[in-house]
């Protein structure tokens, strides 16, 4: 055996070929004795042998195992839960895409991406053209394989003034696709966008088999098939064995629902009758951090809280009515007191602190009752209730309500805040209420960010908010290079919505999950829960 280092404490030290080795007699179940009586007879020191048993052991230990069934319990489900990638509109819909397909590319816990179904991606040299050389070695659920045929379908779904896509916006700049042969396609764009690849790889963008219409079930190419898609009530998917990727899938089945209550999860969670549970309450980490065989599961983020107003209605279209509110917000205690630290203060516009574009220069909104009162009595709304609808959507939710129905009363001001029930809540008070509680996921770029939520033709524009300077900006940025003046049009952006917008952004919050100690192959990509929903191909049991 040829040992680089012998006085390296970890397998770093050792070869591709001695660490198989060492790696071998621990799996064999070579005592620690004995490990080292070998190893020194070798030449290695005791201590460099003691270290490598032991990196050895720990090595062997988080090997994936294959087997059992994880269950994981999401914060929500109802009726409007699907399987079909185009209309998915909450956390449960994305950890199901994930199950189930795949995308032309991957989101990497940086937010950086990664081909996936495409092995090769290729731009001209202005991003107006984008080429995916697809793999050759892939089959869908039902045995077919995957070809250009299946791409070309599943793209042109949020293409067209009639498409269903809720995320549409993001590729509205692509003119047409084009089937370049049987494993290649080619995006042809009207104006530049360099984040192409990016959007392509978000949770809207699987790829379905061509022609696939009744999403009643469904076949695709991913980790696991579907046994049981109920809406509503839970979703049941088993191993692939002829799935093409490298490793998993490990388990040998998923059992994926909603408890709304965030009591009835954690208690669940503890109970040992679910594996993780999705957006831990930030009062129960500290619980979770001292009871064995549990974790927090936490990805630092940009997701946030947010009231939306609808501005195409009254009275939530009162400018005076929505400032007042936001300097009514104690943004500050909902950090330290609700969220224990694990998020920021939010700044009533949607690009936080962990994305690349945040701009720093906008001044930020505080809690401050003589400039809310002096916005509520120009509103001229007076003694009238206004209602405003939460839900457990996320932690702090419904607490931002409560915090601004207490600081209103000192004002007069009169908030009726109404908590229902997660169950529905995205298909029944979402983009329905005139003022509601929302939660949204981080993207991995500003501009998909703001495509998705913001842009005045957008399905998501929950306030309804249309500008048609942003809008400008918006398509423009996608082609800028140039540093500082892309940097500005970022800002300029993030300070419209911040001064006209309707949204009232109390936090950017951290993903806060907590899993059993024994469910392993965790991801972290900061865009969802349950790290950012890439976890299934990924996940294993250790018995």
């Amino acid at each position: 055996m040829h040992i680089k280092n012998l006085n390296e404490p970890t397998l770093e030290g050792l070869s591709q070929t001695d660490r198989e080795k060492v790696l071998g007699m621990v799996r064999s179940g070579a005592s620690r004795r004995e490990f080292m009586s070998w190893m020194m007879a070798l030449g290695a020191t005791a201590a460099a042998a003691g270290s490598i048993f032991t990196g050895a052991k720990h090595a062997v230990a988080n090997e994936p195992k294959s087997g059992g069934t994880a269950i994981l319990a999401g914060d929500q489900h109802g009726p409007a839960d699907t399987l079909d990638p185009i209309l998915y509109t909450a956390a449960i819909d994305y950890f199901r895409g994930r199950m189930f397909y795949n995308s032309l590319t991957r989101i990497e816990a940086d937010l950086s991406y990664s081909p996936e179904i495409a092995s090769e991606v290729v731009s001209n040299d202005d991003a107006t053209e984008w080429t995916f050389k697809l793999r050759n070695d892939i089959e869908f659920h039902d045995g077919k394989p995957l070809t250009a045929d299946d791409v070309m379908y599943s793209m042109n779904r949020h293409l067209g003034e009639d498409s269903a896509s809720v995320a549409s916006s993001l590729v509205s700049m692509v003119e047409r696709w084009e089937k370049v042969n049987s494993h290649e396609v080619k995006a042809v764009l009207s104006s530049p966008n360099a984040d192409l690849p990016i959007a392509l790889g978000t949770f809207h963008f699987k790829i379905v088999q061509d022609g696939w219409e009744d999403f009643s079930t469904t076949v695709g190419t991913g980790p696991f098939k579907v046994e049981e898609f109920s809406p509503g009530v839970r979703t049941i998917g088993v191993r692939n064995d002829n799935y093409w990727g490298d490793g998993g899938p490990y388990l040998d089945a998923i059992e994926h629902f909603g408890i709304g209550d965030s009591v009835a999860r954690l208690n669940a969670l503890l109970a040992g009758d679910v594996h993780a549970m999705a957006n831990l309450p930030p009062k129960s980490i500290e619980q979770i951090e001292q009871t064995d065989g549990v974790d927090i599961w936490a990805s630092e983020s940009s997701a946030y809280t947010n009231l939306a107003f609808r501005l195409d209605m009254e009275p939530s279209n009162n400018r005076h009515m929505i400032s007042a509110m936001q300097y009514l917000m104690d943004r500050e205690r909902l950090v330290r007191g609700v969220f224990k630290g694990q998020a920021s203060v939010g700044n009533d516009q949607p690009i936080g602190p962990a994305y690349f574009d945040h701009c720093s220069d906008i001044p930020q909104r505080t809690l401050d009752p003589e400039k809310a009162k002096w916005h509520f009595d120009q509103s001229g709304i007076g003694s009238t209730s206004i209602p405003v609808v939460v839900a457990e959507v996320s932690a702090g939710a419904v607490e931002q309500g409560l915090f601004l129905q207490r600081e209103a009363a000192k004002i007069g001001m009169n908030i009726d805040v109404q908590k229902v029930t997660t169950d529905g809540y995205w298909g029944a008070v979402w983009l329905n209420a005139p003022i509601c509680a929302v939660s949204w996921n981080m993207r991995p770029t500003a501009n998909i960010m703001l495509t998705l939520a913001f842009k005045g033709d957008a399905p998501w524009n929950e306030s309804f908010w249309k500008n048609d300077q942003f809008d400008e900006l918006l398509i423009n940025v996608r082609g800028v290079t140039d540093p500082d003046l892309r940097r500005q049009m970022y800002c300029d952006m993030q300070v419209l919505i911040h001064e006209t917008g309707g949204q009232l952004t109390s936090v950017y919050r951290n993903y806060v999950d907590a899993v059993s100690s024994n469910l392993k192959g965790l991801t972290y990509v900061p865009l969802n829960a349950f790290g950012g929903a890439e976890s299934p191909e990924f996940m294993w049991l250790d018995a």
